[in-house]
């Protein structure tokens, strides 16, 4: 679609830091990060390298427990309630990680 219409905008210096924030954390410019936010109302923050390791550390986390629920399956609950409380914690360490970085 066409983009014929311009928009004169003021902002304060609090504002354009704003902006200015949301632009480098988004990876867009000024324009695109206004119009998400008149479509969407919001600015979501693209997913960078860091965030990629800590979802692929997630990810084998999610494996382990698979394999936990199998073992405890097979042997009891007992036998790797241990086990479990570790991978429990380590998940809940990531994802701590991952809501403090967003």
């Amino acid at each position: 679609m066409k983009k014929n219409n311009i928009v004169t905008l003021r902002l304060t210096d609090d504002e354009l830091g704003w902006l200015g924030a949301l632009c480098r954390r988004s990876k867009q410019s000024k324009s695109e990060t206004i119009r998400s936010l008149i479509m969407n109302g919001t600015v979501r923050e693209r997913i960078n390298k860091e965030h990629l390791v800590v979802i692929r550390q997630l990810i084998g986390e999610s494996t382990n427990l698979n394999q936990l629920a199998r073992q405890a399956n097979t042997y009891g609950f007992f036998a790797v309630a241990e086990k479990c409380e570790d991978v429990a914690k380590e998940v809940s360490q990531l994802i701590t990680r991952l809501k403090d970085d967003r």
